[in-house]
């Protein structure tokens, strides 16, 4: 039973698929509903139509913002009076003024380096900001020296640990070690996973590396593993199996350039895995990976020193390894569970109860480059992205 008349409306780049900002939305999609009449649209997606409280606007690289405007009139239109909520901000300069929005809350994902210049810009259409780390909380409130703390918020990233979850790490053999996620160059940066791989070969480390996942990356990943025994593809596995795999590594290896969570890591270590994170900074695993051990903590955009601090932390006596991996589930701990949903809601409802912030929208002007196809703005003008 709902607790609250609210209504509730998600407004994303993507909402179904595998990336961060998806698996959190797929969440609210089951769990919103006990608090708010939600909706979500998804700007990109093109599956998924014909559910009830999903509505994929297919847009792409070929599409006008004068075009995107159109369409978006249409898909607002009925969802004026909601807590609009912005993932990102993605699409909000352009489409503030028809939203129609009671409140409105941007949820930011990524690290300071994404909204350090654009978030001043809009804090005249916002009324709420939530992060998915401390980190970026601090940074957002850095920007923003005279916006009212309550109206900054932090969401505990959400992770399920199967009941009774046991480790399962062999005593002898090579050590395991572990990737999953979206397989990309951009932003995740798995291409450096090739000479993390060969400098592990060059320290003299018995290891396998098993991966969990897929992406545009995975067919050169195959190509340059290609006749390696030691690397294993598992592509996607069921969340039975992929615990089970968690389960049985020793270390998690990282290498992202842009990052807010990861949710993966977190739940690495609810399994006990030793994380080795670069030092990007904002995110969870800035926050966490220091705590477990200073060497999880290796420099950014350095796969050389991945693979050191992985050999180093591998060499730790028995014991020493395991209070790490202790350490690394109690931080990992109050993730489980739904403390993210309860911290959302609250938090909506405390934006809702508040007086309006955000200057209430006026008609966006016309501007010559919303005749440009988005591939084009995005390519040579990506400031017009965030006005």
């Amino acid at each position: 039973m709902k607790t609250s008349a609210i209504k509730l409306l998600h407004v994303a780049p993507r909402a179904r698929g595998i990336g961060g900002i998806e698996t959190l939305l797929a969440r609210h999609a089951r769990t919103d509903g006990a608090h708010f009449d939600a909706t979500q649209i998804g700007l990109f997606d093109r599956e998924g139509r014909g559910e009830k409280h999903f509505h994929p606007q297919g847009f792409g690289w070929r599409d006008t913002p004068r075009g995107m405007r159109v369409a978006m009139r249409a898909a607002l239109a009925p969802h004026a009076g909601s807590v609009a909520v912005w993932h990102n901000a993605w699409g909000l300069p352009w489409f503030a003024d028809l939203d129609g929005a009671s409140r409105r809350i941007v949820v930011l994902h990524a690290h300071r380096d994404y909204f350090a210049d654009w978030l001043p810009a809009l804090r005249e259409h916002l009324d709420g900001i939530l992060a998915v780390s401390p980190a970026i909380a601090r940074d957002a409130a850095a920007l923003l020296p005279d916006w009212p703390a309550e109206r900054i918020g932090v969401l505990p990233l959400p992770i399920a640990v199967p009941a009774g979850l046991r480790a399962n790490r062999r005593t002898s053999g090579p050590w395991v070690i572990g990737c999953a996620g979206r397989l990309a160059r951009a932003q995740k940066r798995w291409d450096r996973l090739v000479p993390c791989v060969a400098e592990l070969r060059r320290l003299g480390l018995d290891f396998r590396i098993e991966i969990i996942g897929d992406g545009p990356l995975r067919p050169w990943l195959e190509r340059e593993f290609h006749g390696d025994a030691a690397v294993t593809f598992r592509g996607f596995v069921d969340p039975a199996e992929y615990w089970r795999r968690l389960a049985t590594w020793d270390a998690a290896l990282f290498f992202s350039d842009v990052e807010g969570g990861p949710i993966v890591m977190l739940e690495a270590m609810a399994a006990g895995v030793l994380p080795v994170y670069p030092q990007i900074g904002g995110s969870v695993g800035d926050d966490y990976a220091p705590q477990i051990d200073p060497r999880c903590h290796y420099s950014a955009g350095d796969p050389v020193a991945a693979a050191r601090a992985l050999h180093s932390l591998l060499a730790l006596a028995p014991a020493e390894r395991e209070t790490r991996r202790v350490r690394a589930q109690a931080l990992a701990a109050p993730h489980d569970g739904d403390g993210y949903e309860r911290s959302f809601a609250a938090f909506v409802r405390r934006i809702a109860a508040l007086p309006r912030s955000a200057r209430l929208s006026t008609p966006r002007p016309a501007r010559w480059s919303d005749a440009l196809p988005l591939g084009a703005i995005t390519r040579w003008f990506p400031g017009a992205l965030w006005r």
